[in-house]
């Protein structure tokens, strides 16, 4: 694990005070994936017939709503901490935040800028999801260089077992150090990839519903990572019901539901 790329030492920044400046690899990794996922949603964009005008301002509202939405979610998660340390709240801006907070922040921002411009809202949301299914695997990629998502304990011969031992993550995403932990970010990678591959083949059949694909990325990701979770070890994330489920697995459960109404309704109707 490689989580700082270079390192420019402590500066004393405006608001921040003594700071150490960075590059961290997981930072290095999400603006790749984004670039990624922005090109190749693009190139769909324009062959539904999108100016390319518009396929950046829809792109650059839904990264900036997605920013915003993965640091308040954040803040909603450990509202304890930051009532009660509210200068905290501007440490969220080295923060990555969480993952569904980010996806739902930049959903909204889509919807809302598809709408407002009268873009086919169905349509696009189908070509986003395979190139955001990619991006979300380098993410994953990142959160195994930073030891964030560190997995639950196993054995040192477990197959999937794997032990991080930098101080600099531990400090940052307080990752336990020389303790054998499943290797959950390549697991959630490996199911991202595969998710991306799914919603690609089924993109380029064409539905005839609009909507299909995106719902069907709703549903998938959903299930997967509502089961991963119970692998992620990382508690401090909000646990519900007796510590049984996550802040995530809450939302999974959410959005599993409600795909599986629309679809289902699709097929009927298409029955029908």
């Amino acid at each position: 694990m490689f989580p700082v790329i270079i390192d420019f030492g402590t500066w004393d920044l405006p608001l921040l005070g003594e700071t150490q400046v960075f590059l961290p690899t997981y930072g290095l990794l999400f603006a790749t994936s984004v670039l990624l996922a922005w090109a190749w949603f693009g190139r769909r964009a324009r062959q539904i017939g999108i100016p390319d005008d518009q396929v950046f301002n829809l792109c650059f509202s839904t990264l900036l709503g997605g920013i915003i939405g993965a640091k308040a979610l954040l803040i909603v998660i450990d509202w304890r901490f930051y009532l009660n340390h509210p200068a905290e709240i501007l440490g969220t801006i080295r923060s990555a935040g969480v993952l569904l907070g980010g996806v739902i922040g930049g959903g909204l921002a889509f919807g809302y800028y598809a709408r407002r411009n009268d873009l086919p809202l169905g349509g696009l949301a189908d070509a986003l999801v395979a190139p955001l299914a990619l991006a979300q695997a380098l993410g994953r990629l990142g959160c195994f260089s930073a030891g964030c998502c560190w997995g639950t304990p196993v054995d040192p011969d477990h197959p999937l077992a794997v032990i991080f031992t930098d101080l600099v993550a531990s400090a940052q995403t307080g990752v336990p150090l020389n303790q054998p932990r499943l290797v959950v970010q390549l697991i959630e990678m490996a199911f991202d990839l595969a998710l991306a591959v799914t919603l690609t083949v089924l993109w380029r059949r064409r539905p005839a519903r609009q909507g299909t694909v995106f719902w069907a990325y709703v549903l998938l990701y959903g299930i997967g990572r509502g089961v991963i979770e119970f692998w992620r070890g990382d508690s401090h994330r909000g646990l519900f019901f007796g510590d049984v489920l996550s802040t995530s697995q809450l939302l999974s459960i959410v959005g599993v539901t409600v795909a599986t109404v629309v679809l289902l309704r699709g097929w009927r109707a298409g029955a029908r």
